[in-house]
């Protein structure tokens, strides 16, 4: 319906992520939601020290919250171990990771509001991962300022936290799911086994990362690597990363927020580094300079300074891409390796500077051909046709044929920041694959 009324586009991998989803959705209405577990005994101050009755009682507490020294507390212990084995296990919820702008948020959010459904429309919650840690970092310090006879019950406090959070919705919807704190770290295993073992809690998330690239270099990560297991045991990975259109990029074209993907002067420059490192590359992603392979089976090499290989996104100054040696089967490689290709710093061009404007010519006509999606920032041009300032045109264009060559480059770069020019599938990964067959 969304695709007919054309609010959406068709994309293979999203339907394949929706597919999942939506064998979670039917799960969901079909499984029988258990009551809740006994909610642990709130952690409470003790202010009375001398009354026998008192101690004993916080004693009692404080052995209820081990499971020993009061024989009640031993039975429900008991009895709840026996009940959580006996309980239907739940239905097995959705990892979904991929590149920045491949539609993850936009799929859990329709999975969420399609939940309309008792119990499911007052049994779930949608957060952002940083706020949902920090809502449980917060619940934690604050029981575990609670003492009883001046004892810490540190160890006592994540079971109520984790009851407490599983109250305010079993279906748990985490939006960017990301990993960069060993705080976060170290609790995640304990504090999902009681979320998903122990209180029936199903998770749905979306991430920039693959599950085994969780906290990758993180300190103490073998710590956190049972974390992962335990992650891909309760939740059924689905990747977007062959998915080859930016849809945030799109969007923020379409929207207005930002006018075009072209940037100019000081200003621009600054836009554009926000843009790249924000929004294109993610704030937990990194990039390196690399180099690739002119042909197959050549010496050749081309140096890309700046790359992500993952978001297969590569940036490039004008001196880099057109002041050096690179001919049209060079910008073809770049242009089925990247899928979003930044230029920046490109200067006004003249005829004194025929070899760079050759290059820039065989760049587009070469990024135009893998529907490579283009970026660029130049010094002081405005707009396509300020970027090789000719006089004399008409006299001119008769001894260079890049005058005539480049009015091609003005339309294809007017046609690439058009919205159906963005909606294209980028090519570059079929074309490679042709030509290396299964080496690639």
């Amino acid at each position: 319906m969304l695709v007919d009324e054309d609010l959406v586009h068709h994309d293979a991998h999203q339907v394949e992520a929706l597919q999942e989803l939506e064998r979670l959705r039917l799960e969901l209405l079909s499984y029988k939601l258990p009551p809740l577990p006994k909610m642990p005994t709130p952690i409470t101050a003790n202010k009375s020290s001398s009354n026998e009755s008192s101690s004993s009682s916080s004693s009692s507490s404080f052995s209820g919250w081990f499971g020993f020294g009061q024989s009640s507390g031993e039975t429900n212990r008991i009895v709840e171990a026996v009940s959580s084995v006996l309980r239907p296990a739940p239905p097995r919820g959705v990892y979904l990771h991929g590149g920045v702008g491949s539609g993850k948020t936009m799929l859990m959010n329709l999975f969420y509001d399609s939940l309309i459904q008792e119990p499911w429309n007052t049994e779930k919650q949608k957060i952002h991962f940083h706020k949902f840690m920090s809502m449980i970092h917060k619940r934690m310090h604050q029981a575990r300022n609670n003492n009883i006879n001046g004892h810490n019950v540190s160890d006592a406090v994540l079971p109520a936290v984790i009851a407490e959070t599983a109250r305010q919705g079993r279906l748990i919807c985490l939006d960017e799911f990301q990993v960069t704190d060993v705080a976060d770290a170290l609790v995640l295993q304990r504090l999902f086994t009681g979320l998903w073992r122990d209180q029936g809690c199903i998770v749905v998330a979306t991430s920039n990362r693959a599950p085994s690239d969780l906290y990758l270099g993180g300190l103490q990560r073998d710590r956190f690597l049972p974390f992962i297991d335990l992650l891909k045991e309760s939740c059924q990975e689905v990747s977007l990363w062959e998915s080859t259109v930016d849809y945030r990029l799109i969007q923020k074209v379409e929207s207005g927020e930002m006018s075009s993907l072209w940037f100019v002067g000081t200003e621009g420059q600054v836009a554009l580094d926000h843009l790249f490192q924000d929004e294109l590359i993610g704030p937990e992603q990194s990039t390196r300079s690399m180099e690739l392979t002119a042909t197959s089976g050549s010496q050749r090499t081309i140096p890309v300074p700046i790359a992500n290989t993952a978001r297969k996104i590569a940036r490039f100054s004008f001196a880099d891409i057109c002041k050096k040696a690179l001919g049209a089967a060079d910008y073809l490689v770049i242009g089925e390796h990247f899928s979003t290709v930044v230029v920046d710093r490109i200067p006004t061009l003249t005829l004194n500077e025929l070899n760079w404007v050759r290059r820039f010519i065989l760049l587009i006509d070469a990024l135009y051909e893998s529907n490579v999606k283009l970026i660029l920032h130049c010094d002081e041009a405005k707009q396509a046709s300020d970027i090789f300032v000719v006089e004399n045109k008409a006299e001119v264009a008769a001894n260079h044929d890049e005058v005539f060559a480049f009015d091609r480059t003005i339309s294809r770069l007017q046609e690439m920041s058009s919205r159906s020019y963005l909606h294209r599938k980028w090519t570059g990964r079929s074309k490679a694959r042709q030509k290396k067959g299964n080496e690639y």
